[in-house]
């Protein structure tokens, strides 16, 4: 018989693990591993799988194609030649004026809160 131990000793024994949990924890800590490296063979086949460009590239023999006058001048006219938006005159007919009576109608709010707030300092209940 082993004689008791202090209250502030404590065994190796009373410390271990118990064998199942141990077995948990292995088991456990393998997922996120194999997770890993399902993902990095997953990028990897992606990479080596997947076409290296997704418009093949030209043949070297081909000559550049430049444009003519007449298509410089084409796109030139079309460019100038284009209708005026149908909301460019919206900024002095709509928004500026909108913008006005908001600001206005804010300020004459904070104007009255303030004239409220004397009102009731000036008469307590």
């Amino acid at each position: 018989a082993q004689a008791p131990l202090p209250r502030y000793q404590t065994t190796a024994a009373a410390f271990c693990i118990p064998r199942r949990l141990e077995a948990m924890a292995r088991r456990s800590a393998m997922l996120p591993a194999a997770a890993l490296l399902l993902l990095a063979l997953g990028a990897v086949l992606q990479l080596t799988a997947a076409p290296a460009a997704f418009v093949a590239a030209p043949p070297r023999g081909t000559p550049t194609v430049s444009a003519s006058a007449t298509t410089v001048a084409g796109g030139f006219a079309a460019g100038l030649l284009t209708a005026v938006p149908a909301h460019a005159a919206m900024l002095v007919d709509e928004i500026i004026p909108y913008a006005g009576a908001t600001s206005f109608c804010i300020m004459w709010g904070i104007v009255l809160g303030f004239v409220l707030l004397r009102l009731q300092e000036a008469f307590p209940e």
